[in-house]
């Protein structure tokens, strides 16, 4: 089990699950920490990152992991999809399209990655993994934005700036009653 603590963006967003609507996805899981966070909280989870083995997958029945690197291309979620869905310290623009798809109608997105700004702190220092100025909100502006914050982040100890991150909660529309 992973003993670093979850993210709070994660833990204070985090909708409650309910009989069945508890399906989420744990993108690019790390070491488990919102896996095992989320299976806690009653949510079926499916983890996926392009390496396992530093976590002990047995013994917690309510997540499916699995191993695949999701920038070569490989989908092993095609068609499925997800109550919520949760990406934290990762970016990848071309799975935007795939998380829409991969979320379900009424489901909730909860993102967290490194912005612009960043490179000053540390890693990511690229453009290619630092999220522009406002992107999750225009990515995403289709659906319903609940909450959505950018900017530095600071140590809670000294006040200090540690990283830049942009973070966003967003429910995918659901289709009208009539359809």
């Amino acid at each position: 089990m992973s003993s670093q603590l979850p993210s709070d963006w994660i833990t204070q967003h985090c909708p409650v699950a309910t009989p069945g609507h508890n399906r989420a996805l744990d993108l690019a899981c790390g070491a488990g920490r919102h896996s095992f966070w989320l299976a806690k909280q009653g949510w079926d989870v499916t983890a996926i990152d392009r390496d396992l083995s530093r976590i002990e997958q047995s013994g917690n029945r309510a997540i499916t992991w699995i191993e695949t690197d999701l920038e070569t291309g490989n989908r092993p979620l095609e068609n499925r999809q997800f109550d919520l869905i949760v990406v934290v310290n990762y970016l990848h623009r071309p799975l935007f399209d795939h998380l829409r798809a991969a979320t379900s109608p009424g489901g909730i997105l909860i993102y967290e990655t490194f912005m612009v700004g960043n490179e000053r702190f540390g890693r990511p220092r690229s453009p290619e993994f630092l999220l522009r100025p406002d992107e999750l909100n225009k990515t995403f502006a289709d659906w319903n934005i609940i909450t959505a914050q950018q900017g530095p982040v600071r140590d809670s100890d000294t006040g200090l700036p540690v990283s830049v991150k942009q973070a966003i909660v967003a429910q995918k529309p659901a289709p009208p009653e009539n359809e």
